[in-house]
């Protein structure tokens, strides 16, 4: 699966993905609103990503280069721990404990986590900028299948651009002092976005996109066919996303 993703890493200019041989491309646009988990589900993921990116901030405060960072990106921290809460507490609006609603993904995004680590702050302040971007536009689009009313919280929430901002701003001054921390940058910010679509592919069900009961027996290799079928659906999502992800490094400066 991993390697499925990297390829579609490796994308041209105009952001067309590599030609399979097994089966035509799918080219359409793809409609999540069937696969949009329960709301617990769709929330917990959520909302422990969004814990986890305050904490991985905070833990960079200590490292910030000058005092004026450290005191911008808490201020940013502070915006995305206020996303957790808000998400939190729309999930206690249903009902429902909202630790009982992220346990289920804590260890899945921590080891996420362990495998983007960046060596120093600047890479770790790249990275929540790309990961974070890709995470919000990949929510934005599943929350489809939301009610109406959940789905305009989630879309409000996700909308906040405080740390994106931040982001932007201390990179590229920081890259114009430094030459060379821009073609380091570039080669993380490609390094990572393999694991990041992992990571967004842990948010649907490969047997639901392939329209497979749960329950169904398959061999292994029907299972690989399911595998290749869900790919499929995606690859106009997967497309989308990386052009996205292209426009975020392209606002610094950097090549994809």
């Amino acid at each position: 699966m991993f390697e499925w993703f990297k390829r579609f890493a490796k994308r041209s200019k105009k952001l067309t993905l590599p030609a399979r041989e097994e089966r035509a491309r799918n080219t359409g646009e793809v409609n999540l609103k069937p696969f949009t988990p329960e709301p617990k589900e769709f929330l917990g993921r959520l909302a422990y990503l969004q814990l986890s990116q305050f904490e991985i901030l905070t833990a960079e405060l200590k490292y910030s280069p000058n005092t004026q960072y450290k005191a911008e990106l808490s201020e940013a921290a502070a915006k995305s721990f206020e996303k957790y809460r808000a998400i939190s507490k729309r999930i206690a609006t249903l009902g429902i404990d909202p630790t009982d609603a992220m346990e289920p993904f804590v260890e899945g995004i921590e080891v996420f986590h362990s495998r983007t680590a960046g060596l120093d702050w600047f890479e770790a302040v790249i990275k929540v900028y790309l990961v974070g971007g890709l995470l919000d536009d990949f929510y934005r689009r599943l929350s489809a299948g939301l009610p109406l009313e959940l789905r305009a919280d989630v879309e409000k929430i996700l909308s906040d651009k405080k740390f994106e901002t931040f982001a932007k701003k201390v990179l590229l001054q920081a890259m114009a002092d430094d030459p060379q921390l821009a073609s380091r940058l570039a080669v993380w910010g490609r390094r990572i976005m393999g694991d990041v679509l992992l990571e967004l592919r842990a948010g649907l069900d490969n047997r639901k996109l392939a329209g497979v009961t749960k329950s169904k027996i398959l061999t292994e290799a029907q299972e690989r066919q399911v595998n290749l079928a869900a790919y499929g659906k995606l690859e106009p999502l997967i497309s989308e996303l990386i052009g996205a992800h292209t426009l975020r490094m392209d606002a610094l400066g950097l090549t994809a």
